[in-house]
């Protein structure tokens, strides 16, 4: 996600590169008017800071070329536009539009107006710019690839006939990409799709679950690793040997009675709800559906019929061997 110094570049029209801006604004002992300024000044950008009195704030707002930095009680806001429906401003990675008596009420009269123009740029620019789009392109054939090998490996076995594998495939890769967010928030990695995911049956409930003494083996492995692992592995079998997919049915029963330890565990004794990892349930529930009506749980131990058969022809080879020893 951008950073405030990165958004107001954009806002000013200044060449950067993302990684290089964001990295120059953590590096900030004190993230201040006074620190950006000295900021944007390695980028050509000229700078000057006001304080309005409260009685011409009013005035000034309407004055003040934009975009500039204000100073107000929930953080620095990028003021990108004055008109007659109010005062848009960019906040907390947000776009806003307040009218203009209630933005003034909150803003403390401090300013930093900037100044570009065609030969402001971050410093090393062309280097900078040349390595991210080296980094997207670098990003764009692994996700190439991650498509590719998957859909070729179910063409070369065969297995791209079958709808169940499909499906197979998608929940498989959609349970690992839950349980590596599952993964990140035991370990306190924040990401944005995560906390949005946990947030739809109840705020902070993943993380008072990735918390608790319940989300690891007795205290060896975390459930959440056990769940990458395990779609991961699952993939894996499927992809490369197609005809194991009857032993990945029987083992996904086999994790059912923790879905259902889970749920309890969430409803009864934790009281709150860990949506990813309900999703995490779901997924193995789905996979056990898609395994039955795909026919590869039926597989799990032979048919009577193929049975009698195999014994049949054993029987048959052991009387011939049987019957040889007897020659004279």
């Amino acid at each position: 996600m951008a950073s405030l110094f990165s958004d107001y570049l954009d806002a000013l029209g200044v060449r950067h590169t993302e990684e290089y801006s964001d990295r120059r604004f953590a590096s900030m002992p004190f993230k201040s008017m006074f620190g950006l300024a000295n900021l944007l000044k390695e980028y050509g950008v000229g700078t000057a800071g006001v304080k309005v009195p409260e009685q011409s704030r009013e005035e000034a707002v309407a004055k003040l070329p934009v975009p500039f930095l204000a100073d107000t009680p929930d953080g620095f806001a990028i003021v990108t536009a004055v008109g007659e429906a109010g005062v848009t401003y960019r906040s907390q990675h947000k776009i806003f539009t307040a009218p203009a008596d209630e933005f003034i009420a909150g803003w403390n009269g401090i300013a930093l107006i900037a100044s570009a123009d065609t030969s402001s740029a971050e410093p090393d620019y062309f280097r900078h710019h040349v390595g991210e789009l080296a980094g997207n392109v670098k990003t764009y054939v692994l996700v190439a690839l991650a498509v590719a090998l998957p859909v070729f490996a179910l063409w070369s076995t065969g297995l791209y006939k079958a709808w169940a594998a499909w499906v197979l495939l998608l929940l498989d890769c959609a349970g690992l990409y839950l349980s590596w967010m599952l993964v990140q928030k035991s370990l306190g990695i924040r990401n944005s799709t995560a906390d949005a995911m946990c947030s739809v049956i109840e705020e902070g409930g993943c993380d008072e679950i990735a918390r608790s003494e319940a989300s690891s083996f007795m205290g060896i492995f975390k459930w959440s690793e056990v769940g990458l692992a395990y779609f991961s592995v699952s993939l894996a079998i499927m992809l490369i040997f197609p005809r194991a997919l009857p032993v990945l049915a029987a083992i996904n029963i086999l994790c059912l009675p923790y879905t259902v330890w889970s749920i309890w565990y969430q409803r009864f004794k934790a009281k709150t709800w860990c949506t990813l990892c309900v999703c995490v349930q779901c997924t193995l529930w789905l996979l056990f559906f898609t395994y039955l009506a795909g026919g590869f749980t039926g597989q799990i131990f032979p048919p009577h019929r193929q049975f009698c058969g195999r014994l049949h022809r054993c029987r048959q080879r052991l009387c011939r061997r049987v019957a040889w020893h007897q020659q004279p």
